[in-house]
């Protein structure tokens, strides 16, 4: 089974076709028994005989990380993060755990995306 990069997803082989997963659609993966799975929240999307560490080189890293050996995850796709707290939620009510070694990274993964909303002067605002 043969997997490549495109700019957006990433090509799959199946038994009669080669096909396009894209990286917005994937909330997950996880690797179980040595088998990586793709998921979309808690729906199985692909399952790939590939190590998550290959895996982890062909996806874009400024949108997944790895949280734990056996699990990365779309920031996009990230719902509920306490800080302290030993996991993160996804889209879909899928929980990832966070490896204790990476969590100070995750928090600084998290802070590159997260912008505090300007206040534009409409009713409801600050001092509203």
């Amino acid at each position: 089974m043969q997997h490549t990069l495109s700019y957006e997803g990433i090509w799959v082989r199946e038994p009669r076709r080669i096909r396009l997963i894209n990286f917005d659609s994937i909330t997950h993966i996880e690797c179980i028994d040595g088998i990586s799975v793709l998921k979309m929240g808690k729906k199985t999307v692909k399952k790939l005989h590939l190590p998550l560490s290959t895996l982890e080189k062909k996806f874009p890293p400024s949108r997944f990380f790895r949280t734990h050996r056996n699990y990365i995850v779309n920031k996009k796709y990230v719902r509920d993060y306490i800080q302290g707290d030993p996991e993160v939620l996804c889209a879909g009510e899928a929980k990832i755990p966070i490896a204790r070694r990476r969590k100070k990274e995750f928090n600084t993964f998290i802070k590159q995306s997260t912008t505090k909303p300007k206040y534009n002067g409409s009713i409801g605002g600050p001092g509203q």
